[in-house]
């Protein structure tokens, strides 16, 4: 039960996330991109938070956020950067996403990595 109260947690935050990160992008950077890009950033957001929660990665939660935040950021660091906006952005969006959403599922809602 643990692990399914860590995954919905962990990805509705990173869905909540997404629509931050949508809304930075459009009303914050005034880009206008299509719909579909718009979705992308906003289901991007919601695999990194689904990730976070069903990952069994032992670790301290803080390198565990970090580091898959940044494999998610990188990955959409070069999507952003074949559009033509900068790499550097969704990089740094997605170690603070990571740390966010790990730093909530596990010391707010108390849902940390299970040992079983």
């Amino acid at each position: 039960m643990q692990k399914v109260k860590r995954v919905v947690i962990a990805s509705a935050l990173g869905i909540i996330f997404g629509f931050v990160s949508w809304a930075i992008c459009k009303f914050g950077m005034g880009h206008t991109q299509p719909v579909s890009i718009d979705l992308v950033i906003i289901l991007f957001n919601g695999l990194l938070g689904f990730t976070i929660g069903i990952s069994s990665l032992r670790g301290h939660w803080v390198l565990h956020g970090l580091v898959l935040g940044g494999i998610f950021g990188v990955v959409l660091g070069f999507m952003a950067a074949g559009t033509g906006s900068q790499f550097i952005w969704p990089f740094i969006f997605g170690l603070i996403y990571g740390f966010l959403i790990e730093l909530i599922t596990t010391v707010a809602f108390k849902a940390g990595v299970s040992t079983a």
